[in-house]
């Protein structure tokens, strides 16, 4: 069965080091979050002053957003 669309994207990518992405791992998983992508993609979109755009992470879990 196919997902909804999550609307219009962009593919981002970057290389984290490894200590990193293990933290981001374990952080994704205790969030509750469907996988690491969409964990980072809600985390982006809470630091670009944007909640309206996170679906899965609580935002009282989510670091304050990056002053302009």
């Amino acid at each position: 069965m196919p997902t909804p669309s999550k609307g219009p994207r962009k593919e981002v990518k970057t290389r984290v080091p490894e200590d990193v992405r293990e933290v981001l791992e374990v952080m994704a998983a205790s969030s509750g979050a469907s996988s690491l992508s969409q964990y980072v993609a809600d985390l982006l979109s809470s630091l670009a002053g944007r909640p309206d755009l996170v679906r899965e992470i609580h935002q009282e879990v989510m670091p304050m957003p990056l002053s302009a």
